[in-house]
């Protein structure tokens, strides 16, 4: 069994929220009770709240900061604190998107290192600020420093959405692992669009993760 609690983080357009959403609703699948945590205090959209109906359906329990939270004491601070005691089946945290946004997990910093936590960096080569090795290890540096925790891998999220091709994935899948090399961290799994995973499964020599869409932009709805 994994690590009880496993925390998603990167940089905003990384994809953490849907890579968060998809390992655990993974995870309820293999009958394992889960929590969705929802600590994304920064992001005004595509956060896990705008479908968390959604995923109660599906079996998850979520929890969500309230609109009075902020970036230093989200207001649903008991709640959180009791799912990362660790002792009520698998909880995943879904992290805001850069360093002020990860602030929000140092309050349970020296909880969660008690408990036992994974901690990835989700890695889209393709968005701003991550498309060099370079880029990479500075977000992951920031939002180490701004959580007080330490990151244990990568997720490797080659995603251009509709425009994926096995040609993006290879690229971009490319510089994740340099970035691998680069920070000593292993790559936890490779994130691919549902539609492609059978085309992919036997390529790269890593889990994969089946991405189905949860989340849309408010010019897409």
């Amino acid at each position: 069994m994994g690590r009880p609690v496993v925390v998603f983080a990167g940089p905003f357009g990384s994809g953490k929220t849907e890579t968060a959403i998809n390992y655990a609703l993974q995870l309820a699948e293999e009958d394992h009770s889960v929590t969705l945590v929802d600590l994304d205090v920064v992001t005004t959209y595509l956060r896990v709240r705008e479908v968390e109906e959604r995923l109660r359906e599906k079996g998850l329990r979520v929890i969500t900061p309230s609109e009075a939270g902020d970036i230093d004491l989200p207001a649903i601070t008991p709640q959180i604190w009791g799912a990362l005691g660790g002792q009520d089946g698998r909880v995943v945290v879904d992290v805001g998107g850069s360093a002020p946004g990860a602030r929000s997990m140092g309050q349970f910093s020296s909880r969660l290192k008690k408990v036992g936590y994974a901690m990835n960096l989700v890695v889209n080569p393709y968005r701003p600020f991550t498309t060099t090795v370079e880029g990479i290890e500075k977000a992951s540096q920031e939002i180490a420093d701004s959580s007080r925790l330490q990151f244990t891998a990568l997720v490797s999220n080659p995603n251009l959405m509709e425009e994926t091709t096995l040609e993006v994935i290879d690229e971009g899948h490319l510089v994740v692992q340099e970035a691998s090399y680069r920070l000593g961290l292993p790559i936890a799994f490779l994130c691919v669009r549902a539609d492609l995973v059978e085309e992919v499964e036997e390529r790269y020599g890593l889990p994969i993760l089946p991405l189905n869409r949860y989340l849309l932009a408010p010019w897409e709805r």
